[in-house]
């Protein structure tokens, strides 16, 4: 049994499965199971690899055209809007108005809530896997 399997055994709810999962940092070895997991699992920890990423730093001169996706995929419309804008101009100027922009900069309680509730609707429709 490796960590997500112990974090999904565990799960009381959508919140606490993203902190459990937040873990994944000390469980290098997991990445190279993450394809056996539900997309949903593998959304939650891309959004962790990203806030990660953000908050070490800031906006790398890069595409985050998989960012958004997974972001869109998860609600976060206004974050992976700001992704977008930058996506069409990848200059450091850009970079520094959007991050600006950005959740870790304005609202990251809302941006973490809307990752618990897609968690905890994914584990209500995904109890046969969990």
């Amino acid at each position: 049994m490796n960590f997500i399997d112990h974090a999904i055994s565990e799960i009381a709810n959508g919140e606490d499965f993203v902190q459990a999962i937040a873990d994944i940092y000390e469980y290098p070895e997991v990445r190279d199971e993450l394809e056996k997991y539900p997309l949903w699992i593998q959304n939650i920890i891309a959004v962790i690899d990203y806030d990660t990423e953000l908050g070490m730093d800031g906006l790398d001169l890069k595409s985050y055209a998989d960012v958004i996706e997974v972001l869109d995929e998860i609600g976060l419309i206004e974050e992976a809007g700001v992704l977008r804008d930058y996506d069409n101009d990848i200059s450091q100027e850009n970079a520094e108005k959007c991050y600006e922009r950005l959740a870790i900069n304005n609202d990251y309680d809302a941006f973490w809530n809307k990752v618990y509730v897609y968690a905890d609707e994914n584990i209500s429709n995904d109890k046969g896997f969990l």
